[in-house]
């Protein structure tokens, strides 16, 4: 059988985005730090894993939100194209030490401005013997750490920047059932709880954090579709006017509900992918076969005549600019 090749060329909007991505160097920014750092304070009082949801919760609700101008496909952790946020809750003394030469390094340079060098160094302290880094450390007797970090048996690595990440999600579930299905999943699940269960108090906060967690990321995207509402009702350019509508409705409905279009399901999917590095930092985030589970709403939409596979293309592309938008930085 004859090997087809079907290539489509990526859109001058494409192009764009990826111009603007690395037109500028990458910027150390300071709202989730300091979000997170508000909320830990004060949940002192609360079960690891509810501390854990509500500064999820706090994050979501106040850290800046962006559409750029071009985008498709919307959210993004930082403002600023290729940013990155800080995640003292792993360590932060690296970061503090090296404020001040970040920017002028020779690999991987990052800007931060006097105003985020200040807000680091004022939230910094109360993370003193409260991070991941300190609990590994704490773990261990001190020479033997001594010894370990010089042989790069243990080095400045995950418990230091991020959380291991390396997994792989259920994307079709939520395209499927939304974040409101899960939801009523795990209401079911707390209604089915013994009292008796040794366990009980244990799981109950845990679904409950589910809960919580679920509400942030669907008030999340509301906070998209306002913003996007706000800006079409401000553009002159009839097109990217539309465009704009078009990203509110999507917000509006997804994640909060199952996909219905094959833009929805591309928008489910990148807040998905967005926020569990926003929540942890982790990397190797696989989006898995996307090839897969994206593919029911394209051909229901292509046969509906709804979308052509150059339109299909450019909505791919423009999730796999927003891939390169994650950022994280680590020690010279």
């Amino acid at each position: 059988m004859e090997n087809i090749k079907f290539v489509i060329e990526k859109s001058a909007r494409i192009q764009k985005l990826i111009d603007a991505l690395y037109e500028k160097m990458p910027e150390i920014e300071s709202a989730r730090g300091i979000l997170v750092t508000e909320s830990y304070k004060a949940t002192e009082d609360l079960p690891l894993v509810k501390r854990r949801s509500a500064a999820f919760a706090h994050i979501l609700e106040n850290i800046p939100i962006v559409i750029r101008d071009n985008e498709l496909i919307v959210g993004s952790a930082t403002v600023s194209p290729r940013g990155c946020q800080v995640f003292p809750e792993y360590s932060y003394e690296w970061l503090e030490s090296e404020l001040d030469t970040v920017a002028t390094r020779a690999a991987d340079p990052f800007y931060v401005s006097e105003k985020t060098k200040a807000q680091l160094r004022e939230i910094y302290p109360w993370w003193h013997g409260k991070t991941c880094s300190d609990l590994a450390r704490s773990n261990m007797a001190p020479e033997a750490y001594a010894a370990f970090a010089e042989h790069g048996i243990y080095t400045p690595g995950n418990y230091f920047y991020n959380g291991i990440g390396h997994v792989c999600v259920d994307y079709a579930k939520v395209l499927k059932f939304g974040y409101r299905g899960i939801i009523a999943e795990t209401t079911a699940a707390l209604a089915k709880l013994d009292v008796s269960d040794p366990e009980y108090i244990d799981r109950r906060n845990f679904l409950e954090s589910v809960i919580e967690s679920c509400k942030a990321v669907i008030d999340y995207a509301r906070r998209y579709a306002r913003l996007a509402k706000e800006m079409a009702m401000r553009e002159g350019n009839s097109e990217r006017k539309a465009e704009l509508e078009l990203i509110a409705k999507n917000c509006s409905r997804v994640p909060e509900f199952g996909a219905t279009s094959f833009h929805e399901a591309c928008q489910s999917v990148w807040f998905i992918q967005l926020l569990l590095q926003v929540e942890s930092s982790g990397h190797s985030i696989s989006p898995g076969r996307i090839d897969q589970y994206l593919y029911p709403f394209y051909k229901k939409d292509k046969d509906n005549g709804k979308i052509t596979a150059e339109q299909a293309q450019e909505l791919i592309d423009c999730i796999w600019v927003k891939l390169n938008d994650i950022n994280k930085v680590r020690d010279a």
